[in-house]
């Protein structure tokens, strides 16, 4: 171990091209960054596309276990090897260069901070920009938007261990959703979760991705975890419930327009 973060990678059966796209972004980082690839059984071994380097690590699961079980693995490592902090980013998503010496002094200067996101450039497989994601405001705007969605991408996720040594793991009973589940979970009890301003990463919005092809378990698992964690005291989590079921029966093309117009106009906002 060389730097007190680590960025965990899930991956199964991944475009080589895209793979390797996304480990170069974290080895361009402007500060030390080790990586672990969590090869979920894919039929072609990771290992195969990725040579091995320094501060790179291939964890082979075996069967496939899904991203859950994947990444409940990469905390472990994480845990078990003396890491401060895990960062997360999705094969086909890049950082910024600047993207974890930005997180990680965010993280000491707030020491009360448990899980740190920020924006992302969002953009559709051909790389044109479709919005900018992501919560401003602090700790207590995270909070309000975690009663209706995520709040930011998981691909921007920065966590401090101690934190989840103290709240928990990746849920096994959240197969997807878990990243929202998590967050929501510190929040309620006790933690703190915020958002930076700054754009760290291109998040790509792909069609044949997993967010997408999994809508319907999505929305599911997204409904689960407001009612395993509710705030009964706050409208705002009614609403959100609402806002769930609302979604659940809308079509997909439909809802995604719905959702381009809604960042669409709340970045237009922040630039007028």
């Amino acid at each position: 171990m060389t730097t007190p973060v680590l960025a965990l990678v899930p991956a199964y059966a991944p475009d080589t091209a895209a793979l390797q796209a996304t480990i170069a972004s974290l080895e361009a980082q402007d500060s030390p960054v080790d990586i672990c690839v969590i090869d979920d059984g894919s039929p072609t071994p990771v290992s195969e596309i990725l040579p091995p380097r320094p501060g790179l690590t291939i964890l082979r699961l075996t069967p496939n276990g899904g991203i859950t079980a994947a990444l409940r693995a990469g905390v472990d490592h994480a845990l078990a090897n003396g890491y401060e902090y895990v960062c997360r980013l999705d094969v086909g998503d890049n950082a910024y260069p600047s993207r974890v010496s930005r997180q990680l002094r965010h993280m000491h200067r707030h020491p009360q901070t448990d899980l740190l996101g920020a924006h992302s450039r969002v953009i559709d497989p051909a790389g044109k920009l479709l919005f900018i994601h992501g919560t401003s405001g602090g700790p207590e705007s995270v909070r309000n938007y975690l009663c209706k969605n995520a709040a930011f991408k998981h691909s921007t996720f920065f966590v401090r261990l101690d934190s989840l040594r103290r709240f928990g793991n990746y849920s096994a009973d959240w197969p997807v959703a878990q990243d929202y589940e998590l967050a929501l979970r510190i929040v309620r009890l006790g933690g703190v979760v915020d958002c930076l301003d700054d754009v760290l990463i291109d998040y790509v919005d792909d069609p044949a991705g997993l967010s997408t092809r999994k809508r319907n378990a999505q929305l599911r698992m997204r409904l689960k975890a407001m009612l395993a964690h509710p705030a009964p005291l706050k409208p705002r989590w009614y609403a959100g419930v609402l806002r769930t079921l609302a979604t659940m029966i809308t079509p997909h093309s439909l809802a995604k327009r719905i959702s381009l117009a809604s960042w669409g106009a709340q970045q237009a906002g922040r630039t007028s």
